[in-house]
């Protein structure tokens, strides 16, 4: 089953030191932006929670927005990469932790992050990207990648979840008069009905897997070190 990582935190994590090695751009933009800023933070409209979604890095990065404006925990880790999480040991109760733990010290952490707007588009390269937003007289990089993934569900029960290549399980065949067929594929689990399948879906995500603080006038590094390689394009289906 596709899933984000669950490993659990030690017992004696300081949250400090989690936003030290996970964010240090938020963790400087806290200490040093947002204290000039009220801390009210307005719930997330309609609109907003509507929009939820990981299709682009631009509403990802939204997302995130409307979850800390929503005060949801679950979706705000729902926007982090499943490496993010599992380089970090970010369990859902470490998370809360750290979280809750945060806000307490930084009383202006979601107003700065609920604030923060797009400096450019995002630099995307291949299946990674890249994007600036700036809070209150500071600038971070949000740095993102992509995650494929298939999913199967019957009803309200998820059959089969998967991280599989996008590539691996969608196709494209010839059809008639110069159409043709997209297709999308996964394996179901010994012993799973196929007419039992009332959706499937096959996708692309993109996920927030890193920040990092800009310093004015200065140009941050590409995610990763590295250039980033471009997906293949997929095969058809056989």
């Amino acid at each position: 089953m596709r899933t984000v990582a669950t490993a659990r935190l030690p017992p004696a994590v300081d949250p400090r030191s989690i936003l030290e090695r996970v964010a240090p751009g938020l963790a400087l933009a806290v200490s040093c932006g947002f204290a000039g800023a009220g801390c009210c933070v307005a719930p997330p409209s309609a609109k907003d929670l509507f929009a939820v979604g990981f299709r682009s890095p631009d509403q990802t990065f939204s997302t995130f927005q409307t979850a800390v404006r929503a005060d949801d925990l679950a979706l705000e880790r729902r926007c982090l990469s499943a490496d993010f999480v599992s380089r970090e040991r970010l369990s859902e109760l470490g998370w809360r932790v750290f979280w809750e733990q945060m806000q307490k010290e930084h009383p202006f952490l979601r107003k700065g992050i609920a604030d923060a707007r797009p400096e450019s588009h995002p630099d995307v390269r291949g299946g990674r990207a890249r994007m600036r937003v700036g809070s209150h007289g500071r600038e971070v990089e949000i740095q993102l990648v992509r995650e494929d993934f298939a999913e199967a569900w019957s009803g309200t029960e998820k059959v089969a979840d998967e991280t599989a290549p996008f590539g691996e399980r969608t196709g494209v065949q010839p059809g008639d008069a110069g159409s043709r067929w997209f297709y999308g594929r996964l394996p179901l689990p010994a012993g799973a009905d196929p007419a039992r399948i009332t959706e499937l879906r096959v996708g692309r995500e993109w996920k927030i897997d890193g920040f990092l603080f800009v310093e004015a006038g200065k140009s941050a590094s590409v995610p990763g070190g590295k250039e980033d390689k471009v997906t293949p394009d997929r095969d058809a289906l056989p």
